[in-house]
């Protein structure tokens, strides 16, 4: 199955970070801003929640 969305952001919202971070939580993909108008893409590598350069630095 084939899905696709479109994304209807308001010219404010494109440019507000917390909202550009929210989204790509909640959906998983990149949204890319091109034009003042955003799309969703796929992320080309996975998101890791871990960082995989090891842990805190003391």
């Amino acid at each position: 199955m084939h899905t696709t969305a479109t994304l209807h952001v308001h010219p404010a919202c494109a440019s507000n970070r917390q909202l550009i971070e929210r989204l790509q939580s909640d959906t998983g993909l990149l949204v890319v801003i091109n034009g003042g108008k955003p799309k969703l893409q796929k992320r080309s590598a996975p998101v890791t929640p871990t960082n995989p350069w090891g842990g805190d630095a003391a």
